[in-house]
């Protein structure tokens, strides 16, 4: 568990780090521009891709921040939805896991149907379900 632990706090550290790294040189980059001929539509990009980055790294700062919490509870590495152990293998690629593979995998299978499913109302496309009726 120590090493676990060890991996994610280095993870939260090294996301910390760069996103003051990329808050100075956002901020160096605004000061230069000052007296320079700005390209607006360039700078605009710019800024929704750096918000976008930052976005992606409180979630993920956040799911170091639970994964770390269930360490404290005792509860770490134990599926969320079906109680069993997460396997080690997995814990060690993605030590914020909350599911097991197989409820993961099940996850990923309903919220693809769901997302299909938006499309089915088509001509010709039709759920199972809905042809039966």
């Amino acid at each position: 568990m120590k090493e676990i632990k060890k991996m994610l706090t280095d993870m939260q550290k090294k996301i910390i780090d760069e996103i003051e790294l990329e808050r100075s040189q956002s901020a160096s980059a605004i000061t230069h521009d000052i007296g320079d001929s700005i390209d607006l539509a360039s700078e605009e990009r710019d800024r929704e891709l750096y918000q976008l980055l930052c976005e992606r790294d409180r979630r993920k700062l956040e799911q170091i921040r639970q994964a770390l919490e269930r360490i404290e509870e005792d509860t770490y590495g134990v599926c969320e939805e079906c109680g069993a152990d997460i396997s080690k293998k997995r814990l060690m690629v993605m030590p914020f896991a909350e599911l097991c593979v197989d409820c993961k995998n099940e996850q990923e299978r309903v919220q693809g149907k769901d997302s299909l499913n938006l499309d089915s109302g088509l001509p010709g496309f039709m759920d199972s379900e809905e042809e039966e009726l």
